[in-house]
């Protein structure tokens, strides 16, 4: 066999490689969401549906955050658009922010819930409590750790990024320990993940 059958052989072997692996590294979207099949925790999401980074619908919070950001109006608790009128307009309870998994940054996709506490904090004076969570995949310790460390980031953007007072925030990490969703799917897992804040009364 001459030199030149010998690098046929190679370009062909590697044709055949690349062929077989493609569909693996594709990059795949059913439900037209924006996010790929291979991260997509709510796979069969309806056309035109606003979703969250891990593929599925997006909270009230986020929602609301969007339609404001579309029509242009502030986040503003007066805001006629929004239609709020007390103070403490805001229920901060729904506001979560999720993560990927075993990560602690704050997905940038993520930033709109922030937005939207930043918008609460400016207008009431309260503290918080940042609660981070995890799901069961690992150690408890781990998870602690993970936990912890995610609520913290959130409290760095907060701190550093939108200006707010450290002193106004509490971090707590609960691991495992407080799920919201069946840890034994991925969709459930992927909820599972997150922050949530709560008011300091």
């Amino acid at each position: 066999m001459n030199y030149s059958q010998y690098s046929w052989i190679k370009v062909w072997f590697l044709i055949l490689c690349l062929s077989l692996i493609s569909p693996v590294f594709a990059w795949t979207d059913s439900d037209l969401d924006g996010v790929p099949d291979i991260k997509d925790a709510c796979p069969n999401t309806p056309l035109n549906t606003i979703v969250m980074a891990n593929g599925c619908p997006a909270t009230p919070v986020e929602t609301m955050v969007e339609t404001a950001e579309a029509t242009g109006s502030s986040l503003d608790c007066d805001s006629g658009n929004l239609n709020h009128t007390s103070a403490d307009c805001y229920d901060i309870s729904s506001a979560v922010v999720y993560f990927d998994f075993a990560i602690a940054e704050v997905n940038f996709a993520q930033w709109k819930t922030l937005a939207f506490v930043k918008a609460f904090l400016e207008q009431n004076d309260v503290a918080l409590t940042l609660v981070g969570h995890t799901d069961v995949v690992g150690t408890p310790e781990f998870n602690y750790q993970l936990s912890l460390q995610r609520a913290q980031n959130v409290k760095r953007i907060l701190v550093e990024d939108y200006g707010f007072n450290p002193n106004r925030f509490t971090v707590i990490g609960k691991g495992i320990s407080e799920p919201v969703a069946d840890n034994r799917s991925s969709e459930g897992r992927s909820l599972n993940r997150r922050v949530q804040f709560i008011v300091n009364h």
